[in-house]
């Protein structure tokens, strides 16, 4: 399930519906220059612009004159933990998500269809983060709230097979994810990256299951769907290319493994900022495949760079965004 669409919702809730809840609960819509602000970033963000995304909106957490009323601070925050979480840098959007979802809370009953896609980004982080028990109570939440549009039932359908995966309930995931890809086809999104972060997750699932010829023609519909999406970012080709060695290295395909791990290294050093321990274990993935080509030359400085990582994250601890968290007003 990828992460990046949520940040549409915006202009779902700004809409009718939106003006339905904020009449019962006296939170005032966004203004105009709330809207044209996480328009702006949305361009960035479609556009795979996601540094330029992340500077707009930064600026506007700090600075009351771009915005940040409460009416408009959770949208900001929204739209900027879907930044950081298409960027890798999961930890960091944990933490803007529960900060929009807690000024949310404060006006809104817990079914409320405003909470919708907060409540679905901070699902998708926990996700990734393998944070289970988290996500299945951040799910339970999602399904008190009434479905109403194609995409809001694409990704609970992911995120449903998702969960189902997580407890070996690999019959039922698979049953999930074609609803999901359904789902994104009678949307008109079935060759997004959307699409292919389904594909990927259904893939993962035929890898379990040890399902390798089904897992192998998947991907390869997945990656010819990235190729040409204009959405498409670097984490999205991290997490593809991850699959896919592991299917090789499954089917003890060594060569075939580190050249999808070079390629995913190479996609996060160049234009991602993934969180430490998720680069640490794409890097030591890669060291250990080396080694089974009978590589170690060349997995020793791959592994000597994981253990940097885990040197630095000891002694410092702190993440980024909590400067640019203090900065900004109490909720």
């Amino acid at each position: 399930m990828r992460i990046g669409t949520l940040v549409l919702y915006v202009f779902s809730v700004l809409a009718g519906r939106y003006a339905v809840a904020q009449d019962r609960a006296g939170l005032p819509a966004p203004g105009s220059a709330c809207i044209d602000l996480n328009q702006s970033a949305l361009n960035d963000i479609s556009a795979g612009r996601l540094r330029d995304a992340e500077s707009v909106l930064s600026t506007a957490l700090v600075d009351p004159a771009s915005g940040s009323e409460r009416q408009c601070r959770w949208l900001i925050l929204h739209s900027l933990a879907c930044v950081m979480a298409l960027s890798g840098r999961l930890v960091e959007a944990e933490v803007l998500e529960k900060r929009s979802l807690g000024i949310l809370e404060k006006g809104y009953p817990p079914g409320d269809p405003v909470l919708l896609g907060p409540l679905e980004s901070l699902a998708q982080i926990q996700l990734q983060q393998r944070e289970i028990a988290s996500f299945r109570k951040t799910f339970e939440r999602l399904q008190s709230i009434v479905l109403e549009r194609p995409t809001d039932r694409a990704k609970v359908h992911g995120l449903a097979a998702a969960l189902l995966y997580a407890e070996g309930r690999y019959h039922e995931g698979e049953a999930e994810y074609l609803k999901a890809l359904d789902a994104w086809e009678e949307t008109g999104r079935g060759e997004t990256s959307d699409m292919a972060a389904v594909l990927g997750g259904l893939a993962t699932l035929y890898v379990a299951e040890g399902r390798y010829r089904d897992a192998g023609r998947i991907l390869d519909r997945a990656s010819a769907i990235l190729a040409s999406a204009k959405d498409a970012v670097a984490t999205d080709w991290v997490k593809l290319l991850s699959t896919r060695a592991e299917l090789h290295v499954r089917q003890r395909e060594w060569p075939e493994a580190a050249a999808d791990l070079r390629a995913a290294v190479s996609a996060a050093d160049r234009d991602t900022q993934l969180d430490s321990a998720a680069l640490k274990l794409l890097l030591a993935n890669y060291a250990y495949v080396l080694r089974k080509s009978h590589r170690g030359k060349e997995a020793r400085p791959i592994e000597a760079r994981a253990a940097a990582i885990q040197a630095r994250d000891s002694t410092t601890g702190v993440v980024d965004i909590s400067e640019l968290l203090a900065k900004s007003r109490n909720d």
